[in-house]
């Protein structure tokens, strides 16, 4: 291994090696609470173990040296690294349960027994919520992200197996699956929406061949765009008209202490007095009121 600030390539590919910047808060994801998101938990673990050539002490790939002691030393200090990362990444309770396991493989494996659901059971729970899943007063964008997450997870659940002789006939099959996969994605976009894009839905089921959900959902994202510039054009003109009508009503009011119009009595400056930056504000109201013979009060 390299000595100083400088490290080979070798270094960097064996799983061994260790950066500097490499500590027990390098690794951090959402912490594990329990079955409902050990999934994401586990595939965000393994991304992360994977950049830094980490993920076979979990897994039991890379196992402790026997023959040299120097490796074995190395191996025992990344087994500890890993540890702590699988510490700081899970729940107190959780963190609790598994302290004194020794080995980062053992503890990977208990969290597996005691947190992965079956795939029937988590099977039926990714096809209720995406049954259940609504648009509801949520943006078109944050719609299909919640969609975009049910569905990744299902198709990680339903793995096709591996096809050792690929022919014509077997392509136009993996093609046929993969056209009602898309049509299915595409319903169930659409049948979520909420009802004032009815219009929009009804033109892309028309469109042969029918659009892929990512094309629906930019048509709707368009959609949703044009509604929100025209409603705010419509507030805007809504507020000039009362505007333009509380003026008018104010140009028919008059004021019977100075027979001005544009205001009441009980606004008038002559009667209440004049405000500080005004001119007139020193000199004291000048109202004597008096009754005439048509009922009026009229300043003398």
């Amino acid at each position: 291994m390299a000595v100083g600030a400088r490290f080979t390539f070798a270094d960097l590919q064996n799983p061994l090696f260790l950066h500097p910047s490499d500590g027990p808060t390098s690794v951090v994801v959402p912490k594990l609470q329990g079955a409902i998101d050990y999934r994401s938990w586990k595939r965000s673990f393994e991304i992360q173990l994977a950049s830094k050539r980490k993920l076979g002490f979990v897994n039991g790939t890379i196992l402790r040296s026997t023959t040299d002691e120097t490796d074995a030393l190395q191996w025992d200090t990344c087994n500890n690294l890993v540890i702590s990362w699988l510490h700081n990444n899970v729940s107190e309770a959780t963190r609790n349960s598994i302290l004194y396991v020794e080995s980062a493989s053992e503890i990977w494996s208990l969290l597996e027994k005691r947190f992965m659901l079956t795939n029937g059971s988590r099977k039926y729970k990714l096809n209720k919520d995406l049954f259940e899943l609504k648009q509801n007063k949520s943006s078109i964008a944050e719609y299909y992200t919640a969609l975009t997450c049910v569905w990744d997870e299902i198709d990680s659940l339903n793995v096709l197996p591996v096809v050792a002789t690929v022919n014509p006939d077997i392509v136009k099959l993996m093609s046929t699956l993969a056209t009602f996969k898309e049509e299915a994605k595409l319903f169930q976009f659409l049948n979520g929406l909420n009802e004032i894009y009815a219009p929009q839905r009804s033109q892309l089921l028309m469109m042969i061949p029918l659009p892929t959900v990512e094309v629906a959902c930019a048509a709707i994202q368009q959609e949703e765009s044009q509604r929100e510039v025209l409603s705010c054009a419509t507030d805007f003109e809504s507020a000039t008209m009362l505007s333009q009508n509380t003026n008018q009503g104010n140009k028919l009011l008059e004021c019977v202490v100075c027979h001005k119009k544009g205001h009441t009595s009980d606004r008038c400056w002559t009667k209440i007095g004049y405000l500080k930056w005004h001119d007139k504000h020193k000199a004291k109201p000048n109202f004597r009121p008096h009754v005439s013979s048509d009922g009026f009060a009229k300043p003398k």
